[in-house]
């Protein structure tokens, strides 16, 4: 016997709404922190964006910045990787957009500050062409976002060289 077209669809809505519900989120995306940021910038309510819709979110990056000021991943030694640039610029947007976590801003800020030049420098040869894109976006977002970005006046250049080869990439 073959089920009714109504009782297909009755189940399809059940598990549409089990499944798009805000607690079982984190099953389809990824646990980066940069993934996180950007879904704790989406309001509940676009109309009055007075609170985020995934709360959830905007916790989670308030409790797991690294102690050194940084979110994102670290290599096997231990140390942040170039992925931690963005990761770290969307999370404090994301805090910003909400006027939270000023003390996590300012721990975020004063490691991009101290460790933007050397993870650049050192990762300068092989960037990654979505952190070429990517980068220099967040740079912009994070400034419009009001967020006193300062960066060491020895990454200036590799910073402008960045933002050239991003609008090739963006030209092609």
């Amino acid at each position: 016997m073959e089920p009714s077209k109504s009782s297909i669809q009755s189940l399809v809505s059940e598990i549409k709404k089990e499944v798009f519900s805000n607690d079982n989120l984190h099953e389809f995306v990824s646990s980066s922190a940069y993934d996180t940021a950007w879904l704790a910038m989406i309001p509940d309510d676009p109309r009055k964006q007075n609170c985020p819709m995934f709360e959830n979110c905007l916790n989670w990056i308030l409790k797991n910045q690294n102690q050194d000021g940084f979110w994102g991943e670290t290599n096997d030694e231990g140390l942040p990787t170039i992925d931690t640039l963005p990761a770290t610029l969307a999370c404090m947007v994301a805090l910003q957009t909400w006027n939270v976590g000023q003390e996590n801003i300012d721990k975020g800020l004063a490691f991009v500050y101290s460790k933007a030049e050397i993870l650049l420098k050192i990762n300068y040869q092989k960037l990654p062409r979505w952190f070429v894109i990517v980068f220099p976006a967040m740079i912009a977002l994070a400034q419009d976002s009001c967020l006193e970005l300062v960066f060491p006046q020895g990454s200036k250049g590799v910073i402008d060289d960045i933002l050239f080869k991003s609008q090739q990439i963006l030209k092609t």
